[in-house]
């Protein structure tokens, strides 16, 4: 079987020579297409024996993936990317599968962001060269469709693994990638040719927080599109459990708990839960349900990762480890295995956690460790709110509220947790401001049932909490206000809540009225 390594650059002299050494004692021959570069790209490719051709770039991926695919001459193609190395370890099993049954292979592709902590996804990258098998799309271009509308049958797993280095952490490449991607989309999407699998990765490469109703109305039509395909053709698209996942988290980050759930036990129906169980085990513990967030983490980092790539390296695993660790601190369960194998992974709010444990235990080594953040990490506002934190335990409150008032400022997760927090110190310092985040989580709905009962505004909350957990941290809440003093504050909330029992079950035996 020959097999021809294809792929497409320009300007890619840096990353060329490592691409194509990885490849050279792997495959027959290489098949370069330069899309106008102004540096060595051919030259290089040349030196190692390429056949390279030449097409100007014109926003579209597949026309040149395909002009690509007309220079090869032999049986299977693995297509490659410039800034990607093929894993020697994995040679054997990349000749394995061109003997095996199948026209198309899922490969691992482990993407490297300039950290220790890889995430992965599995791409169509080897299959056979058959002119029926051509690239679709002019952004995350597959052969996918082009199997299925051929009858040639969906890709399969194999154990080939591909690196890539192309998410750099340099700020200005990645704004200029994102631009382009994103503009790409976009003229897909304006032309009215964009299907679910374009609208899905529109909405991925938006960002939530500079481009957030785009985002959130991109996965949300991404997904109600999916849902016109059957059941079969669903189960070949190996992207359909991420697209899931990242619909269901948007959702609950704005308040929507049910529907996310519904998202992801339907999106069970693929087969490979491995990606929809971090889903999972956030909504569970976002909802108040830590015991069954623990079991569905743990039982996600126990799948056979290596086997079916269920559950890969890096961040996905920390993030689980994490998750495990948060909901077995709240059960009053043994946390700290958990933690520390969050933080082998490079998890930073896990990292984060593990200094404050040790800081409050007196164990000098997590104050150097927070030094150290401080000094490499300034304005990452998990980093931020670790320093609050710190502060605070050591009665500095006025550090304490800069440090978390710093990362409220910044867009992300860790400064909406800062910007609740802030809320919190600020009705139990005498203020009452109103509470106008989104009831992402059961604390985060407890402060805005507070809110809304004490002001005479109707509360419902989403069904998918769990309420005894959410009664109690509405409970939490007004005991800290009794302590801190705000007792006719407290006395109000006992007079509102009276006949509020069907908005939640108790609430108005939480506290006396007098």
């Amino acid at each position: 079987m020959r097999l021809i390594a294809c792929l497409i650059a320009r300007d890619e002299e840096a990353n060329l020579p490592r691409c194509l050494g990885s490849l050279s004692a792997a495959v027959d021959g290489i098949c370069l297409l330069d899309t106008g570069s102004s540096d060595r790209t051919a030259e290089i490719a040349l030196s190692f024996g390429a056949v390279v051709g030449s097409l100007p770039w014109s926003d579209d991926f597949s026309a040149s993936r395909n002009a690509c695919l007309d220079l090869a001459d032999g049986d299977w193609v693995l297509q490659v990317d410039a800034d990607e190395e093929l894993d020697p370890a994995t040679i054997p099993a990349l000749r394995r599968a061109l003997s095996e049954p199948g026209m198309c292979r899922l490969v691992q592709v482990s993407l490297l962001d300039g950290t220790d902590r890889p995430g992965s996804v599995l791409l169509p990258r080897l299959f056979r060269l058959d002119p029926r098998i051509r690239y679709r799309r002019a952004l995350h271009e597959s052969v996918l469709e082009g199997l299925a509308e051929s009858g040639l049958g969906g890709p399969s797993v194999c154990a080939v693994r591909l690196v890539h280095h192309g998410y750099s952490p340099d700020a200005g490449a990645a704004r200029a990638k994102h631009q382009r991607n994103a503009g790409i989309l976009r003229k897909v999407r304006d032309r009215g040719e964009a299907d679910a699998y374009d609208l899905y990765k529109l909405g991925t490469t938006l960002s939530r927080w500079t481009e957030g109703t785009e985002r959130s109305a991109s996965l949300r039509e991404a997904w109600d599109l999916s849902l016109r395909a059957t059941p079969g053709e669903r189960r070949q698209w190996p992207w359909w459990p991420s697209l899931a996942h990242a619909a269901a988290v948007d959702l609950a980050s704005t308040g929507g708990l049910q529907e996310a759930w519904g998202i992801l036990e339907l999106a069970a129906e693929a087969g490979d839960r491995s990606i929809l169980e971090s889903g999972r085990a956030q909504l569970l513990l976002r909802s108040g349900r830590p015991r069954e967030a623990l079991e569905v983490a743990e039982r996600a980092l126990a799948l056979p990762a290596q086997a079916a790539f269920a559950v890969t390296d890096g961040k996905e695993r920390g993030e689980l480890y994490h998750l495990a660790a948060r909901s077995a601190r709240r059960l009053g369960m043994p946390f700290l295995p958990f933690l520390e194998d969050a933080t082998a992974q490079g998890q930073i709010d896990a990292r984060c956690d593990l200094i404050l444990l040790r800081i409050q235990k007196g164990i000098p080594a997590g104050w150097k460790d927070l030094d150290i953040l401080l000094r490499t990490q300034a304005g990452n506002p998990v980093v931020l709110i670790a320093a609050s934190e710190a502060a605070r335990s050591q009665g500095d409150r006025s550090t304490s509220d800069l440090l978390l008032e710093q990362a409220s400022r910044v867009p992300s997760e860790a400064g909406l947790r800062a910007r609740a927090r802030l809320w919190v110190r600020a009705w139990l310092g005498g203020a009452s401001p109103a509470f106008d985040l989104p009831p992402s989580d059961v604390e985060n709905a407890a402060a805005q049932g507070l809110d809304r009962i004490l002001s005479g505004r109707a509360w419902s909350p989403d069904p998918f909490l769990h309420r005894p957990t959410l009664r109690n941290t509405l409970g939490d809440i007004l005991r800290a206000l009794l302590e801190a003093g705000r007792s006719e504050t407290v006395r109000s909330f006992a007079r509102a809540a009276k006949g509020r029992e069907a908005e939640l079950p108790g609430i108005s035996t939480l506290v006396e009225e007098d």
